[in-house]
């Protein structure tokens, strides 16, 4: 009776769904893998490799192993764009950090979604080098590889990534949309023209970027809903191709400026609330109180302003703290200037000791942090322009 019962619950226990994705199937809109749904961008897209993946970085626990997955697009003869996927087979209990190119400060584009020290979500735009015949990566990129050098037209050396990090306590999804800048109208250019310097001064590469970036806003909703399989049936239309994506002014400042673009983004919600006012959901008078909040909400302070605090608050302490040495040496000595000596030797004495203290806890808190928010990456395709070997 003891065994019948332990076999139900294996039986009954959850588990993620095993769908077979093997090389050569043929998807449009989404690809399932392991319980989670990827979307995909217009077109239909063929499996050209799966494997088991590694780390290279961070070390989430007993992972089991990385299902990694790697899809293409054919326009014509010639591959224009790829799509990599890891994301892993066993639950984990601690987290799955973050990847290195969600806080690289040379990458093009990023924004933080989410960021906690168990979870998160990313969207990051970084040039990857894809087009040499030997370029690296996992071993699903063997055959991928092959593929994109198959034909008359050989592949731009360098191709732009849109990629995601999404991750709980967990699980990971690791997915990368990988486009040829020839379908931006980019010509084939050095690695060193893909720099941050070098797009800010090309316009047409700026734009470029923007152009990505805005797409990935729009993306962004539905792979944070494929991670968790909650891709709804009426969702299941294919994501437009990123080149089709028109980018509004405030857009692609918003994109410069950090801010979060898609579903979370200022215009996004502005607009979302005047349809629910259209359509009677709520009041006008909520509609404007609303608004009014969304348009007057603050920015976030940046570290100007945490200085500048800092530098009112150490002021105005260090006038309270002498004062009250003053003081307290005036009444025991009842001498100005043997008090004023006694009050300097403790503000030189107490501020060396306060430096090194305030050296000593940074030090602790930096090492902490480093090893609370490791960083966990894996084998990608290809060499990430930028990235220190």
């Amino acid at each position: 009776m003891r065994l019948l019962f332990l076999a139900l619950i294996v039986l009954l226990a959850p588990t993620q769904q095993a769908v077979a994705v093997e090389p050569g199937e043929r998807h449009r809109a989404r690809l399932e893998l392991l319980g989670r749904q990827i979307p995909l961008p217009a077109g239909e897209w063929s499996v050209l490799g799966r494997g088991s993946n590694v780390l290279t970085s961070g070390s989430p626990g007993a992972y089991g192993t990385i299902d990694n997955v790697i899809l293409a697009r054919r326009d014509g003869e010639r591959i224009d764009a790829l799509v990599e996927i890891n994301t892993n087979r066993l639950h984990v209990s601690g987290g799955w950090g973050s990847a290195h190119d969600c806080t690289r400060e040379d990458s093009l584009a990023r924004v933080a979604f989410y960021k906690t020290p168990i979870d998160g979500f990313c969207l990051f735009v970084v040039p990857t080098a894809l087009g040499e015949a030997d370029a690296p990566g996992p071993a699903a990129w063997t055959d991928a590889r092959t593929a994109l050098h198959q034909g008359t037209a050989a592949p731009s050396p360098t191709w732009l990534t849109v990629g995601f990090r999404i991750s709980d306590r967990h699980d990971v999804l690791d997915v990368r949309y990988h486009f040829d800048p020839d379908r931006l109208d980019l010509p084939p250019a050095a690695e060193t023209a893909w720099t941050v310097e070098a797009v800010l001064a090309d316009p047409k590469r700026y734009d470029a970027v923007n152009q990505l970036a805005a797409w990935g806003g729009l993306a962004a909703g539905l792979v944070a809903d494929g991670f968790e399989g909650k891709l709804a049936e009426k969702a299941a239309a294919p994501l437009p191709n990123a080149w089709e994506v028109p980018v509004p002014k405030e857009a692609a400042d918003a994109v410069t400026g950090g801010e979060a673009q898609g579903r979370v983004s200022r215009t996004a919600r502005i607009a979302a609330l005047d349809e629910l006012a259209e359509s009677g959901v709520i009041t006008r008078e909520d509609q404007e109180a609303y608004r009014k909040a969304i348009e007057e909400m603050p920015p976030p302070p940046t570290p100007d302003d945490y200085y500048r605090l800092l530098g009112a608050k150490v002021v105005s302490f260090n006038f309270f703290r002498v004062s009250v040495d003053y003081i307290l040496a005036f009444v025991v000595t009842v001498n100005a200037a043997i008090s004023g000596y006694i009050t300097a030797t403790i503000v030189a004495t107490h501020s060396v000791a306060q430096v090194f203290n305030d050296m000593w806890w940074d030090n602790y808190i930096a090492a902490q942090a480093t090893a609370n928010s490791s960083m966990v990456d894996f084998v990608y395709a290809g060499v990430r322009i930028g990235e220190p070997a």
